[in-house]
């Protein structure tokens, strides 16, 4: 079970700083399924500092993110547009739609 979104959530870990946190303050959670229709979730905290980010649903998310593991990566490398990517069927969010666009903040400044 192989997810290109693992690399991309670890490599975040280091993005994810307590400055980062207090501009997000939201806690979301992934939805992530990869080519062989396997699922996996993850939780990324920016609303308790210092943030964290692990493998696992958590009940405190307001705003979950569902999509492919590919469209993951693109969106979070800059490559796809959030608001593209939900009208587009590509991407659906469960909760809290505003906080689904702070998403933009959490993106490392170089590509991935």
């Amino acid at each position: 079970m192989s997810f290109k979104a693992a690399v991309v959530f670890d490599m975040m870990k280091g993005f994810l700083t307590p400055e980062v946190c207090s501009k997000v303050g939201v806690v979301f959670q992934f939805e992530i399924t990869n080519a062989n229709g396997e699922k996996k979730t993850w939780t990324l905290d920016s609303k308790n500092k210092p943030g964290s980010i692990k493998e696992g649903e958590n009940k405190e998310a307001t705003c979950t993110i569902i999509l492919g593991d590919d469209d993951f990566v693109k969106l979070m490398s800059g490559q796809l547009d959030g608001m593209q990517a939900f009208m587009s069927g590509k991407m659906k969010i469960k909760g809290n739609m505003m906080q689904a666009q702070l998403l933009n903040k959490l993106r490392p400044e170089s590509k991935l």
